[in-house]
């Protein structure tokens, strides 16, 4: 795996590509290389969990323009608006689908895992 893809922390892959599809576990505000969390404030994070996103989907063949379906989890729900700016200004229209849930997280504000369509097939 590439350095600049996060290394995971438990017992999963970063992406599954199935056919055309890739999946992306969970991603959290880490620098891939250093491992030191990425920001106090969920603006920051959020920011930090996107690249992240978009180094595993690189990783596996595909980019951000291929995100179908988000799911997010906040620390604190109350974020959601400062959480939503910085997605909007990562994803653009038609945005993918989304769910984004409230969530006891380890010690960080955001976590998003993905699913993409890479384009041209398999």
């Amino acid at each position: 795996m590439p350095a600049d893809v996060p290394a995971p922390a438990g017992a999963y892959s970063p992406a599954v590509v199935a056919g055309n599809l890739v999946f992306v576990s969970g991603q959290v505000p880490v620098d891939p290389h250093t491992r030191e969390l990425v920001g106090r404030d969920i603006a920051t994070q959020t920011r930090a969990v996107l690249r992240n996103v978009e180094r595993v989907l690189g990783y596996a063949g595909a980019s951000l323009d291929d995100v179908v379906s988000v799911t997010a989890y906040l620390a604190d729900i109350g974020g959601w608006d400062e959480f939503n700016a910085v997605y909007r200004d990562v994803f653009r229209p038609p945005y993918p689908t989304r769910t984004t849930l409230g969530a006891g997280l380890h010690g960080f504000l955001v976590e998003i895992s993905a699913v993409a369509v890479k384009q041209g097939g398999p």
